[in-house]
């Protein structure tokens, strides 16, 4: 959808919403202007796509709503209680395999994705560039509303700070605003982003912002050079897994400014909403997650939502199942689904899922720097599969049948 100021919008991180019913300005069948935009209002998330010779906004997709996990105390740094990280059972976390032992002195490579090497090295690599990066002071201004818990600013400011060095190297924007929200700030969030330069029509979906939920966010480019993020900031029982939020929207607006002027409808889904995830866990859960509970969580979630999807792409199957089974063909089906922008249920949750898998063994094998480079290739060409094979030096069929082994690894951790 196009605003006055030549708006670009990607709503994430809502598949966290238990949304209270509001009105939409987006309504299934009304015309829109440019394919792959997308908007999410009241629970359901809309996608701008083609009908015959017209653009129109598709039926939606229903965005799941999170299983329940203790939030802290309010304190200015609350810390998980036991409740809120578990043990985890036996499969929260895969197994090691017969070879782990060999292979944790075997180099890492795209034939060598030992899931532990893996993870490490990605949080290793996301780690290196956050202490190595700088702020970006002045260029950000928060806007924060007056009825949002302090420890909650505090936790989502460090979580941007991380991001922003994160990205530092790469991306370097000159203005940015940052809205943070409760349920009773509604009124004053929803003038703060039309000043900011987003319309009525969109700052409506603030409606659907409540006591008992309020996570959800978005990230947008205006006019090419203004950069704005909103966020709720009030929750229940759903604090952990909103600690990738900030990161993640923060991850998207680098997407944006790297990839500018192409856009992000020219790069893989998997790769826009699936990168965005693998940073935003990264950067928000690293510090409290080494068990990876929260981790398990929300990727059962995610496989459980996309379960619609799976059954029509393998009838009587669940996603588990289909990993389960180490087929490169298998993965090459899953992954060329997301590839494209689609209305089908349960395909967001499969590219967050798969993505984001995707994601970490990229930047495990080749480093974030690579991964900054494949978003800004598309500054240049709208070609993502040539764009892949200039980055990484493989295809994206070759890089998908490699992928296989890694895949069945994590399946150990959905429940």
């Amino acid at each position: 959808m196009r605003r006055s100021l030549a708006t670009i919008l990607i709503a994430s991180c809502v598949l966290l919403t238990n949304l209270s019913p509001a009105s939409s300005a987006v309504k299934p069948g009304d015309a829109c202007k440019k394919s792959g935009l997308t908007s999410t209002s009241n629970g359901f998330k809309y996608t701008c796509v083609k009908s015959g010779k017209k653009l129109v906004w598709s039926k939606g997709v229903k965005l799941p709503a999170p299983k329940p996990i203790v939030s802290p105390s309010a304190t200015a740094t609350p810390t998980p209680s036991a409740t809120a990280t578990p043990t985890p059972s036996a499969t929260a976390t895969p197994t090691p395999s017969a070879t782990a032992t060999q292979a944790a002195v075997t180099p890492l490579s795209l034939d060598n994705l030992e899931y532990k090497q893996v993870y490490l090295a990605s949080r290793a690599e996301v780690s290196k560039y956050v202490a190595n990066g700088f702020t970006n002071d002045g260029a950000i201004n928060f806007q924060v509303g007056e009825n949002v818990e302090p420890w909650r600013v505090e936790i989502a400011k460090n979580e941007i700070n991380s991001a922003v060095k994160l990205w530092s190297s790469f991306f370097k924007p000159t203005s940015m605003i940052i809205i943070w929200y409760s349920s009773k700030d509604i009124d004053w969030a929803k003038a703060k982003y039309e000043a900011a330069g987003g319309n009525s029509a969109w700052a409506s979906g603030f409606s659907g912002c409540s006591a008992q939920y309020c996570g959800n966010a978005s990230a947008s480019l205006m006019g090419g050079t203004k950069f704005l993020f909103e966020q709720g900031l009030e929750f229940k029982d759903q604090g952990l897994w909103n600690r990738s939020t900030a990161a993640h929207e923060y991850s998207h607006l680098a997407q944006f400014g790297l990839s500018a002027p192409t856009n992000l409808g020219a790069l893989p889904w998997w790769s826009v909403e699936g990168g965005a995830q693998f940073y935003g866990e990264a950067i928000g859960y690293d510090y409290f997650d080494s068990l990876r509970v929260t981790r398990s969580g929300m990727h059962s979630q995610y496989a459980a939502d996309s379960q619609t999807y799976i059954s029509t792409l393998f009838p009587g199957q669940s996603l588990k199942s289909v990993l389960q089974k180490n087929n490169p063909d298998a993965t090459k089906i899953l992954m060329k689904s997301i590839e494209a922008t689609t209305n089908s249920p349960g395909a967001l949750g499969l590219s967050y899922l798969l993505g984001s898998y995707a994601t970490e063994v990229l930047v495990s094998v080749y480093g974030h720097e690579k991964m900054a480079n494949f978003y800004s290739s598309f500054a240049m060409s709208a070609d993502y599969q040539s764009n892949f094979t200039k980055v990484f030096g493989i295809s994206l069929d070759t890089f998908y049948l490699k992928l296989t082994p890694y895949l069945l690894s994590m399946s150990a951790e959905l429940k």
